[in-house]
């Protein structure tokens, strides 16, 4: 059946291309959500952010690589909602 639609269960996590015309749809619990702010003077994204820390030779610290990075995150987040 040429051009006919069909789903597929991603398998593993990775970079993927996706072509024009393709439907993605988040897995559950993974989507974006948006909110009107109590004020109604703003919009509020809200969306999960995977940190997957895989360590070298040398001895890290993961838990405080993911809140230097989450904390990079926040100021770079909210120098861009100032700007």
């Amino acid at each position: 059946m040429s051009g006919a639609r069909r789903s597929a269960r991603v398998r593993r996590t990775g970079i993927a291309l996706v072509h024009q015309g393709e439907v993605i749809l988040p897995a559950p619990g993974a989507e974006a959500l948006l909110e009107r702010g109590a004020d109604r003077g703003g919009v509020h994204y809200h969306f999960p952010v995977e940190i997957e820390i895989i360590a070298g030779a040398e001895a890290i610290d993961t838990d405080a690589l993911a809140e230097r990075v989450l904390a990079k995150l926040s100021h770079g987040l909210d120098a861009e909602a100032e700007a």
